[in-house]
């Protein structure tokens, strides 16, 4: 005996889209929440010594879907050093270039902007090292529980 279906077609399309709808906003809700902690983690190192405020202002993250910027980081200021702006300026402008690399699919994009923040790092220096790690331990979990994995 065949099964039969009596759904109408566009009924089953309308419960998908809204699922997938659903997904989407939960993902990209858990991956904001996600870059605050990790942005929070990044900026708490003590590892170098920010004399100018820019590293650590230039410290943030995109969400972004399909290339679309849908949530950036505030690339607040760092309560040390002397310029409280070049640092947020480049670190936004940064992220935003890298984020066109990603046309495609849910992105999280973490960036340390000022062009020094590699050699900070290869000093053995944590500008993102940490963070990094801290992102990879969240996001499987955070997929698991969405039961994206």
């Amino acid at each position: 005996m065949p099964i039969e279906c009596r759904t109408p077609r566009a009924e089953i399309e309308r419960m998908l889209e809204t699922h997938v709808e659903r997904l989407t906003e939960a993902l990209v809700y858990n991956l904001c929440a996600i870059g605050e902690q990790v942005l929070i983690a990044a900026r708490s190192t003590n590892s170098y010594k920010d004399q100018t405020g820019n590293l650590r202002s230039s410290v943030g993250y995109i969400v972004a879907i399909d290339g679309e910027v849908v949530r950036m980081s505030d690339f607040d200021p760092s309560d040390r050093g002397t310029d409280k702006t070049t640092g947020q300026n480049t670190g936004k402008a940064y992220a935003q270039k890298l984020i066109e690399q990603y046309p495609k699919g849910i992105v999280l994009l973490v960036v340390a902007g000022m062009n020094y923040a590699s050699y900070v790092s290869a000093k053995g220096l944590d500008v993102l090292d940490s963070s990094e790690l801290l992102a990879e331990r969240l996001i499987p979990k955070m997929l698991k529980q969405l039961g994206l994995n």
